[in-house]
């Protein structure tokens, strides 16, 4: 196998691979066995159809192709332990001539960017102590018994705190508004969602009630086609209900499931608050010592690098909108900003993460830190249980993605693990 590499920049290079007919011969003959498994030529059973034979039978073209795949992922990973490289990502294979006696290709590799890695050791960091206020446990009770409000019809009048349900239509200049109309719509007096004086106008309506008024939108309105603007609605009210808590007494712990008392619901609730303090304080320590080993550390992170993880960054939270019922480019547009705004305003974050992403690899890397097969087997199968209980298609799932994540994550862990025994 022949190598050659292009240095281009930034922890980016070009490398051109080319293997010559006996090389290849080991992936055609896996390609031919692959294919052959699914025609049928008299006198062969199938799968056992040789190579030169199978070649006559259906050319080389379908051959080269099933063989290009396999020649190309098990090549590149030999190409880089050669030329001791540390690929992070791959891009822009160049296929320039693939036969059955020379396949020669080129792709552009990111490095991993060279880190000098400062002390990680001995950093004198102290977790703090982990204490539960008895304001928090009653805070948490109460959220709890709102949770388990019902709703009672009201007859009366509709003041803050009622939940309504409300046909509405939006209209400017005599023209509906798009998006303005809306049929048992759920609102809760004194939440304030909409425009100002939207609630004051709901105020005092009774169920079956109809009202006409006008409002004037916002100069910042998000939507700016209606900022300014002279909005008339027609609201329409369907229902006004009343909310009833209940009161924490026994027969609401029973209902609760496995408490005998007030005293068992609270103490589980503060083991509960104490675990959630102790997650958090934990990600404080984990930060903490990254910044320190970050402050003697010496890297130079690629640009493109930067702008990948920004990629990521802000894909992640429009999904994380979408799950909310919201878009990206209304949120964006009601803060007045574009995506250009969100990555300069991220581009710190962004870089903070890749440094703290490689110095961790780093670390595991100078201390021999491994994950084995059949902890990421267990992690994994972990991960599709989880699927599963979500109601995910299983079919869907990529196993080898799965895996790799598995991977990581248990490798994080004991990263952090060595790093808060070394350090705390």
């Amino acid at each position: 196998m022949l190598t050659k590499l292009k240095p281009i920049a930034n922890s980016q290079t070009e490398l051109e691979v080319e293997l010559n007919k006996e090389e290849l011969r080991v992936y055609l003959e896996k390609a031919s066995e692959n294919l052959s498994r699914a025609i049928s030529i008299s006198g062969f059973r199938p799968g056992k159809v040789p190579f030169e034979v199978l070649r006559k039978e259906i050319g080389d073209k379908k051959i080269l192709e099933e063989a290009l795949e396999m020649a190309v992922v098990s090549s590149l990973a030999k190409a880089a332990e050669k030329e001791k490289l540390e690929v992070m990502t791959s891009s822009e294979l160049k296929i320039t001539e693939n036969t059955a006696d020379l396949l020669r290709y080129s792709v552009k590799l990111m490095l991993y960017p060279e880190v000098k890695l400062g002390g990680y050791k001995n950093l004198k960091t102290e977790k703090k102590e982990v204490k539960v206020e008895d304001k928090e446990i009653e805070e948490a009770i109460q959220y709890i018994l709102k949770s388990r409000a019902t709703y009672q019809d009201f007859d009366g009048s509709a003041e803050t705190g009622h939940h309504l349900e409300i046909d509405f239509e939006v209209s400017t200049g005599g023209q509906p508004v798009e998006g303005g109309k809306s049929e048992n719509h759920p609102f809760v007096l004194g939440k304030g969602n909409f425009i100002p004086g939207f609630e004051e106008q709901l105020k005092g309506l009774k169920k079956g009630e109809v009202k006409e008024f006008s409002l004037q939108a916002p100069r910042d309105y998000y939507q700016k086609s209606l900022s300014g603007k002279k909005l008339d609605f027609k609201i329409t009210i369907k229902s006004v209900k009343t909310v009833l808590v209940p009161e924490m007494n026994d027969d609401f712990i029973k209902g609760l499931g496995h408490f005998g008392s007030q005293e068992e619901l609270k103490k589980n609730i503060a083991e509960g608050i104490k675990g959630e303090k102790e997650q958090k304080e934990n990600e404080r320590l984990r930060m903490e010592i990254l910044e320190k080993i970050d402050a003697g550390s010496k890297i130079e992170v690629p640009e493109k690098m930067i702008e990948q993880q920004l990629d990521a960054l802000i894909a992640n939270f429009d999904q994380n909108l979408h799950a909310q019922g919201m878009e990206l480019s209304l949120y964006l547009a009601h803060l007045k900003k574009s995506q250009d705004d969100l990555r300069k305003e991220w581009r710190g974050q962004a870089e903070k993460q890749i440094r703290q992403s490689l110095i961790m690899r780093e670390v595991g890397r100078q201390e021999k830190i491994q994950v084995s097969e059949q902890e990421i087997e267990e992690a994994a199968a972990g991960l599709l249980m989880r699927y599963a209980g979500q109601g995910q298609d299983q079919s869907k799932v990529d196993i080898e993605d799965v895996k790799q994540r598995a991977g990581e994550a248990i490798f994080r862990e004991k990263i952090f693990k060595f790093l808060k025994e070394k350090n705390t």
